[in-house]
């Protein structure tokens, strides 16, 4: 398992954990949103709000596969790709909230 220090809190971040990467490094997922809060202009705080919610759910969605068990052969490329296809998706989320 990869492990990484968040740039926010100096904590380890672990795979399995939320936590998404910026041009910074690897940030768990509550310390990267609580920092951009604090940052962004009041009027965008709910494009936050709706943003770190779809991020949420991306990175919940990539730990669920993570946790899935018993992958027939031929079917581990397919469930790599789905992870990727997701991952990129977090990817997205994560650079709109920097940009906020």
């Amino acid at each position: 398992m990869a492990e990484y220090k968040c740039y926010v809190c100096e904590r380890p971040v672990k795979t399995g954990e939320k936590f998404t990467f910026t041009k910074k490094g690897g940030v768990h997922m509550d310390c990267f949103v609580a920092e951009r809060r604090k940052e962004i202009q009041p009027e965008k705080a709910e494009q936050l709000r709706v943003l770190s919610q779809i991020l949420d759910s991306e990175l919940q969605h990539l730990i669920n596969i993570l946790a899935v068990q018993g992958v027939p052969e031929d079917m581990k490329e397919k469930v790599r790709l789905k992870y990727k296809d997701i991952e990129k998706a977090a990817g997205d989320t994560t650079r709109m909230i920097s940009e906020l």
